[in-house]
């Protein structure tokens, strides 16, 4: 048997490296062995990214509000000890509805210098006279409006609006203190159904008083008596000083 020359086994090696090398790939879109569709039990079997983003963005909204909360009241802790240093009065508003056993309080509120500074839906000024405002406010003359609305409990039908404006004196290193008491003394609501006839008698009191508060500055009239001494005998001595030099300037001139 005779061996086929060097020059034709190297023709059929290059024959057969050009047939391998024409041989289509695969394309990008056929699935693989390992790139089978997933099915839904596959996907299923994934984690799921989603609620773990939930519960940070719950996080991330509470440390926020945490954030701004602690924000507010230092803001306003700000505020106070700046109201303080401007204002040298505070003043403190009572307020009672003395006849919550006849009637309901649907609304009351509590008005300085036209700004509302209090508010009752809840009948909250029949059950006490607790202190629903306390703020500072600058020395001189103020307006207080208190306003009740209430309504009758034997009978519904009979609702009343009692309102009043009075003027206070806030004067500076002392407390003002109101205490406001409203009240309806009438009986129309429980007398109409037997008579139809009945009263009202609507009124609000108030009383205001000046208080001293101890870590204001003492007046002129209450400082001790060494300190009135001392003035007095410097206010007396000033006199001869003022001789003294005087005649200092005079012999000085006359030298």
């Amino acid at each position: 048997m005779k061996l086929a020359p060097c020059w034709v086994i190297g023709a059929l090696l290059l024959g057969l490296s050009t047939v391998a090398t024409a041989q289509p790939k695969d394309p990008p879109g056929d699935a693989a062995a390992g790139d089978a569709p997933k099915t839904d039990d596959a996907a299923a079997a994934e984690p799921d990214d989603d609620g773990d983003d939930a519960v940070g963005d719950v996080d991330a909204l509470r440390q926020e509000y945490l954030k701004l909360r602690d924000e507010l009241f230092a803001s306003r802790a700000r505020a106070a000890t700046v109201a303080s240093s401007l204002y040298s009065t505070k003043i403190t508003v009572r307020l009672a509805y003395t006849s919550g056993r006849f009637y309901g309080v649907e609304k009351a509120t509590i008005r300085l210098d036209g700004a509302k500074v209090y508010e009752d839906i809840e009948g909250a000024i029949a059950v006490d006279d607790a202190v629903r405002f306390e703020g500072w406010i600058a020395p001189g003359r103020h307006l207080v409006s208190i306003r009740v609305e209430a309504i009758g409990k034997d009978d519904d039908r009979f609702t009343s609006a009692t309102e009043a404006t009075f003027v206070v004196q806030a004067t500076a290193g002392k407390d003002l203190i109101v205490a406001a008491r409203a009240k309806d003394g009438g009986d129309i609501p429980y007398e109409w159904k037997r008579g139809e006839a009945g009263t009202y008698r609507l009124s609000i009191d108030a009383d205001v008083k000046a208080v001293a508060r101890p870590d204001a500055p003492a007046r002129a009239k209450d400082a001790p008596a060494a300190t009135k001494a001392k003035a007095k005998a410097d206010r007396a001595v000033a006199p001869r000083r003022t001789r003294t030099a005087k005649a200092k300037e005079a012999r000085g001139a006359t030298r």
